[in-house]
């Protein structure tokens, strides 16, 4: 029965990811899709549904909530103090691009500056895609970190209290200046946004400890923690690289202030972005998108609706398992079930943003400020747009999407199990509707 189950659900999400007939003629743009879109939406739907099928016959006794083991001695992590000091090399470069401002020297307009690549590619998309697969290697490379000495004063109970509300804001503020500022290309903008924040992260280091200030404070410690829980490697006590197995740290995520409105904020500004150049959103939000402030009242209202979609499945879970337990709670204790999912709208977006734009640093490293120079003789080096059809692009997105959604479906099943016992599957139904919600929204973004 467990082979038949795992076999037909591996046969629908190929064929959702992969159909036959797809390979008929090829895409000019979004819009253009090999089949209709009704035929992705309603296969995701399906793949999603026979999964949560699957789990109820196959998946009785939670199996992921001990958490990881770290009792193995693991192995010693190597080059930590030169992932320092990159860090801290790519924070100089991007502050420097204030420079050239200052002085009056004029850049060389056709030569992409470093600024951008480093901020919106390696820190904002490689960082903490690549966490999710070898761990979290931002603890490392954070230049924030590296330059704050650990404090003996540090304040662990801000993050009792505080939890993850202020790295929220700043986390949606930062979006806010990718997604709404008209100037987030600029390199100059984007160094003085690189100090302001260099300056704000070492006051609250030296209120809060460094530790405890980058956890409350920083959004990018938590977002990348989050992230790289996915991995199955991690760091034990003693800062010693261990396999834990895939997923296992997830589950285990303290369960911080906050922690499920910055999860829903990593799915709703993603979410905002794919929706900005689609027409149907234009249309339901009025002409909106034409104004700096209705975009910003969109971005906001992008996290509050998908926030409120799954504090809504919270509420009904508790109610449909007749637990003590409210909303807020089981909004908290199901928090982490949202990652992959937010993970995979992250990489289903961006990945070919980081293909295309991620070479302008070839280019970028030689000539950082763009005045002209050509330091390593890669200046002129263009980008190589080597995928000419959207077809494969397709491809990976749907698999991304729908993949992101069973992990999450998964995660949800086992948490169930061990909050809920046999009321577990029930309590489950409004979660599966979100899911398949968030399936259809997702794949009508990237097909906008």
């Amino acid at each position: 029965m467990r082979k038949v189950v795992g076999t037909t659900v591996a046969t629908v999400l190929l064929f959702v990811a992969f159909p036959a007939t797809a390979m008929a003629h090829g895409i000019g743009g979004r819009a253009d899709l090999p089949v209709p879109l009704e035929y992705f939406v309603v296969g995701a739907s399906a793949v999603l549904v026979l999964s949560f099928v699957a789990l109820a016959v196959l998946w009785p006794e939670p199996r992921l909530q001990g958490g990881p083991d770290y009792t193995e001695p693991g192995r010693r992590v190597r080059g930590r103090p030169i992932l320092g000091a990159l860090g801290i090399i790519a924070l100089l470069l991007v502050i420097g691009q204030v420079v050239p401002e200052i002085f009056g020297l004029e850049r060389d307009p056709t030569r992409p500056t470093i600024a951008p690549v480093l901020v919106w590619v390696v820190f904002w998309l490689v960082v903490p895609f690549t966490g999710a697969l070898i761990g979290n290697w931002y603890t490392d490379l954070n230049p924030w970190r590296a330059i704050a000495a650990k404090s003996e004063l540090d304040k662990p109970h801000l993050l009792a209290r505080l939890g993850l509300w202020p790295a929220t804001v700043v986390f949606v503020a930062f979006t806010w200046l990718e997604l709404v500022s008209p100037r987030s290309g600029d390199p100059a903008t984007l160094g003085v946004a690189a100090l302001a924040y260099t300056v704000f992260l070492l006051i609250v280091m030296a209120f809060a400890g460094r530790d405890t200030g980058l956890a409350v404070f920083d959004a990018f410690t938590p977002y990348n923690r989050l992230f790289s829980a996915i991995a199955p490697f991690g760091r034990n006590s003693e800062g010693r690289l261990v396999r834990r197995g895939w997923l296992r740290a997830l589950p285990a995520i303290p369960e911080w202030p906050g922690l499920w409105v910055f999860v829903v904020a990593t799915i709703g500004t993603v979410s905002y972005d794919g929706a900005a150049g689609t027409e149907w959103f234009d249309a339901i939000t009025f002409g909106l998108i034409d104004s700096q402030l209705g975009r910003t009242v969109l971005l906001v209202g992008s996290v509050v609706v998908v926030g409120f979609g799954y504090w809504l499945a919270s509420w009904a879970a508790a109610k449909l398992s007749e637990t003590e337990m409210s909303a807020h709670q089981v909004a908290q204790r199901f928090a982490h079930t949202l990652v992959p999912i937010a993970l995979a709208y992250a990489f289903a977006h961006y990945f070919t943003l980081i293909i295309f734009e991620g070479q302008q640093l070839f280019a970028a490293i030689s000539d950082p400020f763009g005045l002209g120079w050509d330091l390593f003789g890669t200046a002129d080096r263009r980008v190589d747009f080597f995928i000419t059809t959207s077809e494969p692009v397709w491809y990976v997105q749907v698999a991304s999407i729908v993949g992101g959604h069973l992990v999450g479906v998964a995660l949800a099943h086992d948490r169930a199990l061990a909050d809920f016992g046999r009321d577990a599957v029930r309590s489950q139904y409004a979660m599966l509707v979100l899911m398949v919600g968030l399936t259809t929204l997702g794949l009508s973004i990237l097909a906008g």
